[in-house]
């Protein structure tokens, strides 16, 4: 069944944790926590040339909008960063763990966290 696995967003996640949220469950996460086919189509465009222009942007924004060290290293990265995927696969990473308990997946955190 279409859509019931999409690509959740690492800049999402990262905010996400920065702020001392909790990852809800799939079904509750906001449309903007996941990645378009477009901004997958830059991600692997920018995979491919080992600069990640369109990413720098969105560093650049989510620094300015939100200070922090991870978003300055993120966009900082996106200027000195090495070249990134020599293999041409597509920089995915696949998240999974069992829920804490059965009314929220990780109620304080912790999986974040990691």
């Amino acid at each position: 069944q279409p859509g019931d696995v999409r690509l959740v967003s690492l800049n999402w996640l990262m905010a996400l944790a920065e702020r001392g949220d909790v990852l809800p469950r799939r079904q509750d996460l906001p449309e903007e926590a996941f990645l378009s086919s477009a901004q997958l189509r830059r991600i692997e465009q920018s995979a491919r040339l080992g600069f990640n222009s369109a990413g720098s942007g969105e560093a650049f924004e989510r620094f300015i909008k939100e200070p922090s060290p991870s978003s300055f290293l993120g966009f900082f990265m996106g200027f000195f960063g090495r070249k990134r995927n020599p293999d041409g696969l597509l920089p995915i990473v696949s998240v999974s763990y069992c829920w804490l308990e059965a009314a929220h997946p990780d109620r304080e955190g912790r999986q974040l966290q990691l």
